[in-house]
């Protein structure tokens, strides 16, 4: 009994502190290990009024938004929308463009099934993207104008999977988190969705709904974002904003990953002698 009574105060901490919301809704580095706020182009919805940029990643709870069991007591969205006050030039609102992929950060905060430094059974249950039909935040997450766009998949968890299965990244869902055992609490997640080709272009609200697990209530992320038919238009935006028009890269595509260290790269010379 003490045994199992020791092994239940190392999860409840983990399970206790698991919340999060998005901290950046236009970042240039998918599957990243480590936040860089340089790489953030676009904000949530009142950033600046909750220190998102400048704060320490991960750290600013009050952010967190999760909603009541009975749907029609809170509202959807932290704030409401006030696009003229919820934006400003150090947190300004993101610009995508149709087929854009779009990648979310996110802070762990304890919520990852790690076999090598976490409870392997800490569950992920739904991970979903939505864009608002109309010009107003819906009443709540059952409305009708909460068109979902993209389903993010949800993570491997469970004491019946291999430490491979849960320590090799990249992963779909929440617990996308590869230096997680660096820092459980602050350390960064990234999610990635694909703007639709059939989205209309003008200014839309997205929101992002993540459920933990059954028991608990959703939690949401909701922001704006000007959307552009071509990449051309939304660079000509970014560009007269001081902002990058890079499309968002892969982290593993450009690095050479081994044993989860990053080798130094291949000397291009080296090959061609080899090969030639």
């Amino acid at each position: 009994m003490k045994l199992f009574v020791a092994l239940l105060a190392v999860g409840l901490p983990a399970l206790a502190a698991a919340h999060s919301w998005i901290v950046c809704t236009d970042y240039l580095e998918n599957n990243g290990w480590y936040w860089d706020e340089a790489k953030c182009r676009g904000w949530p919805r009142a950033a600046t009024r909750y220190n998102l940029r400048f704060g320490k990643f991960g750290a600013t709870n009050t952010y967190t938004h999760r909603l009541d069991h009975h749907p029609e007591e809170r509202g959807l969205c932290k704030t409401s929308r006030d696009d003229d006050r919820s934006y400003d030039a150090d947190t300004p609102m993101a610009a995508y463009y149709l087929g854009q992929k779009v990648v979310l950060p996110h802070p762990a905060n304890n919520h990852v099934a790690e076999s090598k430094c976490s409870y392997r059974a800490i569950v992920d249950t739904e991970n979903l993207m939505f864009v608002v039909d109309g010009d107003e935040d819906p009443c709540c997450i059952n409305s009708t104008k909460l068109i979902q766009i993209m389903d993010m998949g949800v993570s491997p968890y469970g004491r019946e999977l291999s430490d491979e299965v849960l320590s090799t990244y990249p992963k779909p869902g929440f617990q996308n988190v590869p230096k997680f055992c660096e820092d459980p609490e602050d350390s960064m997640g990234t999610y990635n969705f694909t703007v639709p080709m059939d989205l209309q272009p003008g200014r839309h609200t997205f929101v992002w709904k993540w459920i933990r697990s059954p028991t608990v209530a959703p939690f949401t992320t909701c922001w704006e974002a000007d959307v552009f038919a071509t990449k051309a238009e939304r660079d000509a935006l970014y560009l007269a904003t001081g902002r990058s028009t890079e499309d968002a890269w892969d982290f593993y595509q450009i690095h050479n990953i081994v044993d989860g260290v990053i080798m130094d790269p291949v000397d291009p010379s080296i090959n061609e002698i080899i090969t030639g």
